[in-house]
């Protein structure tokens, strides 16, 4: 635990510093961004290590530079999704309650703006679960990084597929609450052979924030040189028909030696804070989710830090 709580303070300590070099740059045109977003269910503090345990995803956005008005944002992105039992040390099957696995993927994600501010979202992702998603690995390397103990469940890890999934999103922009609050509805769906899923949700910001156009809720604010700074809370529900990270690959006999039983109804809701001056992004949040595997013991919590840079 002092380990971790070391890291933590570092990992404030950097992000003080990257706040103070970057506020300088406010003020400047920014088209480009450079974002890191890392999941994991320490930063709850909670003592627990297990189910969706980390995340990370690297991504590289960008806004036309010859046309700064453009309703237009691309992006490409690398990440890894990790999932593990209760508890990453047992070292027997018959303790694993949800299936072992990681999910590597890249990803190219456009996100347009109407006139009214109408959001529409589509992403196309390549990606694999087993062996080749690197999980052992990352795992091992970060655990004893931290001196924490050593995982002990990839042997029973599922089996390799390569998977191809799309999605898209869609939000209304309705009649505004007041200046200082909003809310969101966003529907989203994904359609693939690793997740094929419905998401329904609506978000409540809270404080100062952009147009839709311009915000980083949106991952909008290039080009923006406005503050922002808001509270937000985002309650989803997920309706599954197809998850690979719970039953394994869908075009596999041989998905591995635990597979789950989906849970086709998911409650996620998210707490948060987001922050931009211009030329630096900071999103804190926390997660709530219902068991993704009938076969889990409990659901989870786990946080999110994303750290953005703009130039």
């Amino acid at each position: 635990m002092n380990n971790f709580l070391s890291t933590i303070y570092k990992t404030i300590l950097l992000y003080c510093i990257c706040f103070a070099v970057f506020h300088v740059s406010a003020q400047t045109q920014h088209y480009s961004e450079l974002q890191i977003t890392s999941d994991n269910d320490s930063y709850t503090l909670r003592g627990k290590d297990g189910y969706y345990t980390n995340g990370l995803n690297i991504a590289f956005r960008w806004r036309n530079k010859r046309n700064p008005s453009s309703s237009t944002i691309r992006s490409v992105s690398i990440g890894q999704l990790m999932y593990n039992a209760k508890n990453g040390s047992y070292s027997e099957l018959y303790e694993l309650d949800r299936p072992v696995t990681a999910f590597l993927y890249g990803a190219y994600t456009q996100t347009n703006f109407t006139k009214k501010e109408n959001v529409l979202q589509w992403n196309i992702m390549l990606g694999t679960i087993g062996p080749p998603a690197f999980g052992r690995q990352m795992q091992e390397a970060i655990h004893s990084t931290l001196g924490m103990y050593k995982p002990r469940e990839w042997d029973f890890q599922l089996k390799t597929e390569v998977g191809v999934n799309g999605s898209f999103k869609w939000s209304p922009q309705l009649k505004k609450i007041g200046s200082a609050a909003d809310i969101k509805p966003i529907i989203s769906a994904t359609v693939g052979n690793t997740f094929t899923n419905t998401n329904l949700g609506a978000a409540l910001l809270l404080g100062k924030f952009n147009s839709n156009s311009s915000s980083v809720f949106w991952n909008a604010n290039l080009n923006s040189n406005q503050k922002e700074s808001f509270f937000y809370a985002y309650p989803q529900i997920i309706f599954k028909a197809y998850d690979a990270t719970v039953q394994g690959g869908l075009f596999i006999n041989d998905k591995g030696p635990y597979v789950g039983r989906l849970n086709r109804a998911v409650f996620r809701p998210q707490i948060g804070w987001m922050y931009s001056n211009g030329g630096f992004l900071l999103n804190l949040a926390l997660f709530y989710e219902s068991k993704e595997s009938l076969t889990q013991i409990e659901s989870q919590f786990y946080g999110r830090i994303s750290l953005g840079f703009l130039f």
